[in-house]
């Protein structure tokens, strides 16, 4: 503050001393820039309250931050959305487990299959459900994700847009289905020139430090999670591609210290500390031409790693058995020998794991398997029809690192 009195000092002064006026006039000179400085940003600030502008700001942002908080309140109570319940003062510690939970079938053209799954009347090798209308290769493109039926997902599509939805605005499919007929649900139907990229569990964007988005050449980028607002705003992510034969592949939540797997359909796996990842696309697994992404996931620091094949054979890799690397733009380790892969063996996906969750395998011919882990951990293998099209599991907890 310059107090009249100061002002008084420094006329003194310079009667006293004039050799120190000009001194005293520069320090003057730079406090008025300072001065006019702040007065042109409260000028700013002053028409934007004026204009609206920056209450629509704040309005979004209590939106946003409302939205987290329900997510993370049907997370810890597994309360539905839409519920009228008021939110408690003191939420849960402990979340009971759900007896039921929602298993999504579907396909980049953005059709969605909801399946009830009870997990009290689960048992090992049991069919769930058929899937109709299989019939071709293209059909591996088919994927598969157990969430509970309180969780929101994401929908990133391949031209970097994106969208969120609760699973419950998914209907409900029981007995026999396809994606082709009428009861598949396209709850965030692609735009022309895109597809769906995959879906994603969201409850927990407001716990995690990044989103990493993965294509399916093996580059990676990641984004900071204070980005969400922004993200969920605009409806946009970005595609997170650098080359015009790739896509993107997959969007994931994790935090600072977690580590990301990529497992390729060939047999490679390649495990990269967060910290090494990058901020711009860029090519973190070098895949040969034939070769492309099948899974990319956030393994847990407790939690095994299981790599299944489309003839049923799981290679199970324990939590601190897994390869860090050293350096990006390598191949990774090979799963299995060169001399499966010649016969043909491929990898259809990889799941992080423990013995008590349970396991569901989508086979060639439509049936929807289930399987304890800890029988598979044992057996190494599932009987299958045909081949293995995609595996996923669900667990009992939440299992995330972050």
């Amino acid at each position: 503050m310059v107090t009249p009195e100061k002002i008084e000092e420094w006329l003194k002064e310079v009667e006293e001393r004039p050799g120190s006026a000009p001194l005293i006039l520069q320090y003057i000179a730079n406090r008025l820039r300072e001065l006019s400085t702040r007065n042109e940003a409260l000028l700013e600030e002053n028409i934007a309250l004026i204009a609206g502008k920056r209450v629509e700001e704040y309005e979004k942002r209590i939106a946003y931050l409302e939205y987290q908080l329900d997510l993370l309140r049907r997370q810890l109570s597994g309360e539905q959305p839409g519920s009228e319940n008021a939110i408690s003062a003191e939420l849960p510690i402990i979340a009971q487990k759900a007896e039921t939970i929602s298993l999504l079938i579907y396909d980049p053209q953005g059709r969605v299959l909801r399946l009830p799954v009870q997990l009290d009347s689960l048992a090992d090798g049991k069919v769930l459900f058929t899937l109709e209308g299989i019939s071709s290769a293209a059909d591996e493109s088919l994927r598969l994700l157990a969430v509970s039926s309180s969780e929101e997902l994401l929908c990133v599509f391949t031209s970097g847009r994106a969208a969120t939805l609760p699973v419950t605005a998914i209907p409900l499919i029981e007995g026999h289905a396809g994606l082709h007929d009428h009861r598949a649900s396209s709850p965030s139907k692609p735009r022309a020139g895109e597809t769906l990229a995959n879906l994603a569990a969201a409850s927990r964007m407001s716990l995690a430090e990044y989103f990493i988005q993965v294509s399916r050449r093996g580059f990676v980028k990641k984004i900071m999670a204070s980005m969400a607002q922004s993200i969920l705003s605009n409806a946009y992510i970005g595609a997170g591609v650098e080359l015009p034969a790739d896509k993107t592949f997959e969007t994931l939540l994790c935090g600072k210290e977690d580590r990301l797997a990529l497992v390729s359909w060939e047999g490679y796996l390649m495990c990269v500390e967060m910290k090494k990842l990058p901020f711009s696309i860029e090519e973190v697994m070098r895949l040969k031409a034939t070769d492309h992404l099948v899974t990319a996931l956030i393994p847990g620091q407790d939690r095994s790693l299981l790599v299944m094949t489309q003839v049923g054979k799981a290679i199970l890799f324990a939590a601190n058995s897994l390869e860090i690397a050293s350096s990006l733009k390598t191949r990774g380790q090979p799963v299995f020998s060169q001399q499966r892969r010649e016969k043909g063996v491929r990898v259809i996906g990889a799941v992080s794991c423990v013995a008590s969750d349970w396991g569901f395998a989508l086979h060639q011919d439509g049936q929807v398997t289930c399987h304890a882990m800890s029988e598979l951990f044992g057996a190494g293998t599932i009987p299958v029809n045909g081949a293995l099209l995609a595996f996923t599991v669900h667990s009992g907890r939440t299992g995330q690192p972050f």
